[in-house]
């Protein structure tokens, strides 16, 4: 007798099991190390010395760096609360994907300055941008670019991620991607996290911003999980940042 393979859904749920205290656990993990490491950060720059006024390249370092030492020191706590927790801090065990990742970033940085900056683009004006175009302030920037991975990457896949996968189990496959439930709810988290865009940027940008963070979000998640390792998101991330700031900085100094 011939068998039927039953055919397969575009979309599909399973082994799912919804718990709320997480998610609102993970929303305030998240503020509270994002806007700790900030302030923190935000009193040294001010407290330091005469040297660094005017240069907030120096704010935007100090608040990565005190971000990712905050994420790590999460991702230590939840360990030892629950132990089956994997946040993927390990060199890829096999392949390193390193290369994939640099591909990955520095297509997501041409996305993001198209959606950011096409107006300026499509009339050859330079963008509205608070980089600073001067050899220092220029070079902190792309520095912080680079290493921002090391701060988010920690906190939202290494740390958020790793907890929810544990503590609200289960995958939703769309298509042919598949991924665990909790990369879609820490993908809208960190969406969120740029709220703030909506205040000091123009509509575009700030709605275009909204989007392709939950994207790479779960982006992010895919290349964790093909790689077993938060090295390849935190490349791309990174290399994805500077692509963008770097061609706005070329772009602002050539054009005006």
């Amino acid at each position: 007798m011939t068998q039927i393979a039953a055919p397969h859904r575009f979309i599909q749920l399973y082994d799912f099991r919804f718990r709320i205290w997480p998610i609102v656990l993970a929303a305030l993990l998240m503020h509270g190390i994002l806007t700790g490491g900030r302030e923190i950060a935000r009193w040294l720059y001010k407290s330091g010395p005469a040297a660094w006024d005017g240069h907030v390249s120096i704010f935007l370092l100090l608040a990565i760096a005190f971000q990712a030492l905050f994420g790590l020191a999460g991702i230590a706590v939840a360990k030892r609360l629950v132990p089956e927790m994997d946040a993927h801090l390990r060199w890829p065990p096999e392949r390193t994907y390193v290369g994939l990742a640099l591909v990955t970033g520095l297509a997501m940085g041409l996305i993001m300055l198209i959606a950011d900056y096409w107006p300026a683009l499509l009339s050859q004006t330079p963008p509205t941008t608070q980089y600073s175009t001067t050899p220092l302030d220029s070079g902190g920037f792309l520095l912080g670019m680079l290493t921002t991975g090391l701060a988010e990457e920690t906190i939202f896949r290494g740390l958020l991620v790793g907890l929810l996968v544990v503590l609200v189990p289960g995958r939703l496959r769309i298509g042919a991607v598949d991924l665990p439930v909790a990369a879609y709810i820490v993908a809208l988290l960190f969406a969120l996290a740029h709220w703030q865009s909506f205040v000091v940027d123009p509509l575009h940008q700030a709605l275009a911003q909204q989007t392709y963070a939950f994207v790479w979000g779960l982006t992010y998640v895919w290349l964790m999980e093909r790689s077993r390792s938060l090295l390849v998101p935190i490349v791309a991330h990174g290399m994805g940042n500077f692509t963008e700031v770097a061609i706005v900085i070329m772009l602002a100094a050539a054009w005006a």
